[in-house]
């Protein structure tokens, strides 16, 4: 009991100094904290955003039947309607990335690789069958998942060595 106790408070210990973004040495701890409060600031910011963009909607169409309107007040509506859908998908984007921050690197690359695992089987599974064309389509899935992890990281400020770096670590212990 004590030595699994004594393990999960170091695992703990070392995913917190180990999610410092881009940080490295003693003082990933703090840096990983002012990050979250950032993250957390950021978004309370974009929930603001998004109340304020639904209240707006609301009261822009009051009274107003899309029949009724000119071709050009329409025109004029899809335009806006275009904007506001692309407003609200950067702050959804935005949103996500101070999610993905408050998570930790340590999480999102262990959701990664679990969702990796199903990928790499079928790859082997097609390879073993001489199935050519399938293993590449699988192996060029693997790739483009791996590529925007990699993006979502350097987002967060992870450097591709340490990335990989941590990876490794990762792997030796579920080999263990």
């Amino acid at each position: 009991m004590i030595a699994v106790t004594a393990l999960l408070i170091g695992a703990v210990a070392w995913t917190a100094f180990g999610q410092a973004g881009g940080g490295q040495g003693r003082g990933g701890f703090g840096r990983n904290r002012e990050a979250q409060q950032k993250a957390i600031a950021a978004l309370q910011e974009d929930i603001g955003k998004l109340k304020a963009m639904m209240e707006q909607q609301g009261q822009g169409m009051q009274g107003r039947n899309f029949q009724d309107m000119s071709e050009d007040e329409r025109a004029k509506m899809r335009e806006e309607m275009t904007k506001r859908t692309e407003q609200r998908q950067q702050i959804m984007a935005s949103i996500q990335q101070q999610l993905d921050t408050l998570r930790g690197g340590m999480e999102i690359m262990r959701d990664h690789q679990q969702a990796m695992e199903p990928l790499k089987d079928l790859l082997a599974s097609a390879q073993n069958e001489k199935a050519t064309a399938t293993a590449a389509k699988v192996q060029k899935l693997i790739d483009e998942k791996q590529k925007q992890f990699e993006a979502k990281m350097a987002a967060m400020g992870y450097d591709p060595e340490r990335l990989q770096g941590m990876m490794e670590r990762m792997s030796q212990r579920r080999g263990q």
